[in-house]
């Protein structure tokens, strides 16, 4: 079975560190709801920065609840 987590990755493409990047940005954008094509526009040029980076990233933040996805928006969740 294929692994999101993988000890022979490059760190700063690993999902967490992604998802890291993703919601500092929202949190920056002052927005609740921030378009996912902003954030791509924002990331596109980063050295990690590659398709499948991206989505393990967007779907960590989701699996631990931090976004919520309302097309085509990413929702920052509050922290609980």
């Amino acid at each position: 079975m294929p692994s999101i987590f993988l000890k022979d990755e490059a760190l700063d493409k690993s999902p967490a560190i992604v998802g890291f990047e993703i919601a500092r940005f929202i949190r920056q954008s002052g927005k609740d709801r921030v378009s996912i094509f902003d954030v791509v526009e924002r990331f596109k040029r980063e050295r990690w920065f590659a398709w499948n980076s991206f989505f393990y990233g967007i779907t960590f933040l989701y699996a631990v609840g931090l976004i919520d996805f309302e097309e085509p928006y990413l929702i920052a969740r509050d922290a609980d």
